[in-house]
């Protein structure tokens, strides 16, 4: 069960000079500005990234929606908080339930990046621990300073993400998530919470580890 994407979820991969942990070396692919990882999550991947395309040209999809933003100022250059911000791997150990992300393949075209990858999440469930699997794509904008990410997870919860980032002139950066939870009507409240929950708690780490000069 899907209580939010990793920041993902979130958020997103400017990592990929290099892939995470359990995936095999990088392979030119046919396009000459795509490469691919071979990794053992890559066909599930596929599979569930094939039951999301589906879903958003379905127009009789009646799943719930609920929206959420999230802003956060932190005291850092515009350059330094893209760069730390949008580095997927710098939410392991501060988001609450993301453990890895395993990258299957990153698209450069146009100065923008395009990256798909699962986050493997360990997301408690009263006594248990539920091995979550996020299936991700996220888009990087980097000359707009903004980028996009959507994510799909099974019980048929989806999360669309947009993440702009703002220089406001003095030496601080404002950060806004804005964040939309679709999971079916006796999810959806439970998605948005935690969803909501999880991104604020690695937004501060964030920004704290950002402002300390840990990251």
């Amino acid at each position: 069960m899907k209580y939010m994407v990793g920041y993902a979820l979130a958020m997103v991969c400017a990592t990929m000079g290099s892939p995470a942990a359990g995936s095999a070396v990088a392979r030119a692919d046919a396009g000459p500005s795509c490469v691919e990882y071979d990794n053992e999550y890559k066909l599930e991947w596929q599979a569930s990234w094939a039951i999301y395309e589906a879903e958003q040209q379905n127009p009789a999809d009646g799943r719930a929606v609920s929206y959420a933003e999230l802003p956060v100022t932190i005291a850092a250059p515009l350059d330094k908080v893209w760069s730390v911000y949008t580095d997927v791997r710098n939410g392991i150990g501060r988001h609450s339930f993301l453990k890895d992300v395993i990258v299957h393949r990153v698209c450069d075209a146009d100065g923008d990046r395009v990256t798909n990858f699962t986050a493997l999440e360990d997301i408690p469930m009263g006594p248990v621990t539920f091995p979550g699997h996020t299936q991700a794509e996220q888009r990087l904008h980097p000359d707009e300073h903004y980028y996009t990410a959507d994510s799909w997870d099974v019980p048929n919860v989806t999360t669309h993400q947009l993440i702009t980032f703002t220089d406001n002139g003095d030496g601080t950066t404002t950060v806004d998530e804005q964040l939309t939870f679709v999971a079916d009507q006796a999810l959806i409240d439970f998605t948005a919470t935690n969803g909501v929950a999880a991104h604020w708690a690695s937004q501060q780490a964030v920004k704290e580890d950002i402002e300390n000069g840990t990251l």
